[in-house]
C-alpha cells in the first residue's frame, strides 16, 4: 500500500468517524450535566458513558425496552443537558470535558484518527465475538435473550460497554460502523489526555493555563500512547475492551485519588461527594466493558480503603460517608446484568472449573512462567514494581499524595496479577493455563493507571532537579514542546504499516471469500474450512462473515473446521470427517497435495477454492487467487 492508502477512509467509513465522535459529545453532555459545578470536568466523557451504559443495563434488562426508544431518548435528554451544562460552565470558568486542552489534543492527533478511520476489523477475538455482540444487539434491539434467536457469538454474556458505542455510532451512520470499536478506543486515549496533564501539572506546580498549550498538548498524547509502556496496536486500534478497560479504570482511579486528596486537605463535602459520583458513574462503565473488571474495581476500592486507614490525615468516618455514593451505581449495573445473564445465557461467559480440574500440579510451573513473562516486557514491569514498592512504604506512613496515588495502583498491580495466578490455575484449563494465556494483555489494563502515577512522581523530579537547570535555558524550553508536537504528527506518517494491522493481504483474501460466501452459498448450507497448515483463525474469520456479517440470517453454518489443532493423521480421515459432518460445501485455504488426494480433486496453486458435494464426489465451483503471495502462512507475510 502507498501511504496515501493507508490515510484513505472509503466513503461508508467517514460517518462512521463523524458518528463516533458525535457518541463522545453525547457522553460529554451527560456527565458534564450530571457531575455538576463541583465536578472534575476532564473526566465528563467517562461520567456520561456510565450514565447510558446503566440506562442501557437497567431498562433494556428489566423492560425490556427496545434500543432504538432508549437511543432516542438519551439524545434528546442529552442534547437540552449539553446546552444548560456549556451555559452554567462557561459563567464559572469552567470548561466541559477541558475542551481547551482537548481541541489542541484531536488537531495533533488527526493523522492517527484518520488512519484509524480507514482501518477494518483484522483481530481474532473482534471476530469471535467482539463483533458479533455489537452486531447482534444493532440487529436484534436488544440483548440475547431466551426469545430471540440464538447469538453467533463465542461469549454473547460477555458485558456490552463497549459494543453499545458501536450500536449508538451505527444508528446515527445508518449502517453497521465496523470500526467503531477501534475509534472509540482511540479517542479514549485522546481523551485522557486532559486526565493526564492535570495530574502532571499538580505535580510540576504548573499554572492551569499550562494544561491549554500545543506542548501540554504534546506531552498528553505521547503520554498515553508510546510512552505509556501499554500501547500495543492489537488491542487499542480494534474492537477489544482492553484498552477501554485501561482508560475507565485509570479514569476511576484519578477521581478516586483526587477524592482522597481532598478528605485529607478538608476540603468541602460537595466537592469530595461530586468526585465520588463521577468515581462510581466510572466503576459502572469498568463493570460493563470485562466479565473480570468487577475485580479490578474491588482491587481500586481496597487500594482506596488502604489510604483511608494509614493516612492520619482522612478521617475513616469522612469516607465511609461516601462508600454508598460510590458503590450503588456499578452494584445495579452489576445486578441487572448478572440477572439477565442468569435467566437468558448461562455458559455464555468464562466460569470457574470444578475444583478436581484445577491445575494444581502446575501452580508453581505458572507462576515461573509469570514471572518470565514479567521479564521480557521490563518497561511496564519494572514501572509497575518501582510503584508497587512505593505503595509499601506508603502503608507505613503516608506523606502525601504521591503516596495515595502509589498506595492505589500498587493493590491494583499487585492483587489483580494474584487474581491472574488464580485464573491460571482455576479457569483456563491445562492448554491455556499453562501456557499462561494472554498475560502481557491482561496486564495492559493497568497500564494507563500506572503510567499516570509515574507521570505525577516524574513531574515531582522534574520541578525539583530540572527546571531550576532550564530556568536561564529559553532554547531549550522552546525546542521540548515543539519537538513533542512533531514527534506526535509525525509518528502515524512514518510508521503507517506498524499501526494499520488490517492491512494485510492474507486477512483480506480471508474476509473476501468469507463475504462471497455469505452471498452465494445456498440457504442452510453447512461449510468445512480446510486449512491444515493454519492457527484456527481462517475458520473464525470465516464464521464470522457467515453468521454475522453478509450471510447472517440465511441459516450458514460452518464446521468441521480442519486446522493445526486437529490434524489429519491418515489418508482418506478428511472425507471421512466431511461426511460424518454432514457437509453440503468446503472451503480450501490451501491446496496441499493431501488435501486434493482425500477429496479427489485437482486443485490450481496459489488460490484457495470451494467445492460442493456432487452424488457423493467433490466438485469444483470457484476459486480466489492469492493477491500478491504464494502461501497463506509463509513467515515472510506480516501477521
Amino acid at each position: 500500500m502507498s501511504l496515501f492508502q493507508y490515510f484513505t477512509p472509503n466513503a461508508q467509513q467517514i460517518p462512521g468517524l463523524l458518528a463516533v465522535l458525535a457518541v463522545a459529545v453525547l457522553f460529554s453532555g451527560l456527565g458534564a450535566f450530571v457531575g455538576g459545578r463541583r465536578r472534575f470536568a476532564a473526566a465528563d466523557v467517562i461520567v456520561g458513558w456510565g450514565v447510558v451504559t446503566g440506562v442501557f443495563k437497567v431498562f433494556g434488562v428489566v423492560g425490556p425496552v427496545p434500543f432504538t426508544w432508549l437511543a432516542y431518548g438519551v439524545w434528546a435528554v442529552a442534547v437540552p443537558c449539553a446546552v444548560a451544562s456549556w451555559r452554567r460552565d462557561w459563567r464559572q470558568g469552567l470548561e466541559p470535558a477541558a475542551v481547551g486542552t482537548l481541541w489542541r489534543v484531536l488537531v495533533l492527533a488527526l493523522p492517527l484518527l484518520v488512519l484509524v478511520t480507514a482501518m477494518r476489523a483484522s483481530q481474532w477475538d473482534e471476530f469471535t465475538h467482539w463483533l458479533p455482540n455489537a452486531q447482534y444487539i444493532l440487529t436484534f434491539d436488544a440483548f440475547p435473550r431466551g426469545d430471540l434467536p440464538a447469538s453467533p457469538s463465542v461469549l454473547p454474556a460477555y458485558p456490552y460497554a463497549l459494543p453499545l458505542t458501536n450500536f449508538l455510532a451505527s444508528k446515527l451512520a445508518g449502517a453497521f460502523v465496523e470500526n467503531a470499536g477501534a475509534l472509540f478506543n482511540v479517542l479514549l486515549l485522546l481523551l485522557f489526555a486532559p486526565v493526564f496533564l492535570h495530574v502532571v501539572q499538580k505535580g510540576l506546580a504548573a499554572p492551569a493555563a499550562w494544561r491549554r498549550t500545543w506542548g501540554a498538548a504534546a506531552l498528553g498524547i505521547l503520554g498515553v500512547t508510546v510512552l505509556s509502556t501499554t500501547f500495543v496496536q492489537k488491542l487499542i486500534l480494534t474492537a477489544y475492551a482492553d484498552s477501554a478497560t485501561a482508560v475507565t479504570l485509570a479514569t476511576a482511579g484519578v477521581l478516586g485519588w483526587k477524592m482522597l486528596d481532598a478528605l485529607a486537605e478538608g476540603g468541602e463535602r460537595a466537592d469530595t461527594r461530586a468526585l465520588a459520583w463521577q468515581f462510581a458513574l466510572a466503576a459502572a462503565v469498568l463493570v460493563s466493558l470485562k466479565q473480570s473488571n468487577l475485580v479490578l474495581l474491588v482491587l481500586l476500592l481496597g487500594g482506596m480503603i488502604l489510604v483511608v486507614l494509614r493516612d492520619a490525615k482522612i478521617r475513616v468516618r469522612d469516607f465511609a460517608r461516601l462508600v454508598p455514593v460510590l458503590l450503588v451505581p456499578a452494584a445495579v449495573v452489576y445486578a441487572s446484568w448478572r440477572y439477565h445473564v442468569t435467566g437468558h445465557m448461562p455458559g455464555g461467559e468464562l466460569s470457574v472449573l470444578p475444583l478436581e480440574r484445577w491445575l494444581f500440579p502446575y501452580v508453581f510451573e505458572i507462576l515461573g512462567r509469570m514471572i518470565e513473562a514479567a521479564g521480557r516486557k521490563g518497561a511496564y514491569f519494572g514501572m509497575m514494581a518501582v510503584l508497587s514498592v512505593f505503595a509499601v512504604r506508603g502503608l507505613w506512613r503516608i506523606r502525601g499524595s504521591f503516596d495515595r496515588m502509589a498506595v492505589m495502583v500498587g493493590a491494583v498491580f499487585i492483587g489483580f496479577n494474584l487474581f491472574l495466578w488464580f485464573v491460571y490455575i482455576a479457569i483456563f484449563g491445562e492448554y491455556q493455563g499453562r501456557n499462561i494465556g494472554s498475560y502481557w494483555r491482561y496486564n495492559t489494563q493497568l497500564g494507563i493507571l500506572g503510567c499516570t502515577a509515574a507521570a505525577f512522581g516524574l513531574a515531582h523530579l522534574w520541578r525539583r532537579f530540572v527546571s531550576p537547570r532550564l530556568a536561564g535555558a529559553g532554547g531549550v524550553a522552546r525546542l521540548l514542546p515543539a519537538l513533542g508536537m512533531a514527534v506526535v504528527v509525525a509518528l502515524p506518517l512514518a510508521l503507517p504499516e506498524k499501526l494499520r494491522i488490517d492491512a494485510r493481504p492474507q486477512k483480506d483474501h480471508m474476509r473476501l471469500v468469507g463475504q462471497d460466501l455469505g452471498r452465494s452459498l445456498p440457504e442452510g448450507a453447512r461449510l468445512a474450512v480446510v486449512d491444515p497448515r493454519g492457527n484456527g483463525f481462517t475458520g473464525t474469520v470465516i464464521n464470522f462473515e457467515l453468521t454475522s456479517g453478509t450471510g447472517a440470517g440465511r441459516g450458514l453454518t460452518v464446521g468441521p473446521r480442519i486446522n493445526l489443532f486437529t490434524p489429519l493423521k491418515s489418508p482418506g480421515e478428511l472425507r471421512d470427517r466431511l461426511a460424518r459432518g454432514r457437509v453440503s460445501h468446503v472451503w480450501v485455504h490451501q491446496p496441499l497435495a493431501e488435501v486434493q488426494r482425500d477429496l479427489g480433486v485437482d486443485l490450481a496453486p496459489r488460490a484457495s477454492h470451494l467445492l460442493r458435494r456432487v452424488d457423493g464426489r467433490w466438485e469444483l465451483v470457484r476459486s480466489w487467487p492469492y493477491d500478491g503471495y504464494d502461501d497463506p502462512h509463509s513467515p515472510d507475510l506480516p501477521d
